[in-house]
C-alpha cells in the first residue's frame, strides 16, 4: 500500500513539474513570436509607409509609431524599439 502512495505521490510530481515546464516554455515562444513580429511590422513600414497604424496578427494588436529615426512597436505591455 505504501508502495502504491508513493508511486502515485511521484508520478503526480512529475505531471506537474512536466506541466510547469510546459506552460513555460509556450511563454516563451509567445514572447519570441511577438518580438518577430514586431520587427516584421517596422519593415512592411519601410517598404510602404501606407500600412495601418494598428495591426492586429493573432488576437494580439500591435500599434506602431515613428519619431524621427527611431521605430517603435507596441504590444501588451511590451515595447520594441529599432533606431535607424
Amino acid at each position: 500500500m505504501i508502495e502504491a502512495i508513493t508511486s502515485l505521490t511521484i508520478a503526480l510530481l512529475v505531471i506537474f513539474t512536466l506541466t510547469l515546464c510546459v506552460n513555460e516554455q509556450f511563454k516563451l515562444l509567445n514572447n519570441w513570436e511577438q518580438r518577430v513580429n514586431a520587427h516584421k511590422i517596422v519593415l512592411l513600414h519601410l517598404k510602404n509607409s501606407q500600412i495601418p497604424e494598428k495591426m492586429t496578427i493573432k488576437g494580439q494588436d500591435y500599434y506602431f509609431s515613428q519619431i524621427k529615426n527611431k521605430y517603435q512597436v507596441r504590444v501588451n505591455k511590451n515595447v520594441y524599439q529599432i533606431q535607424i
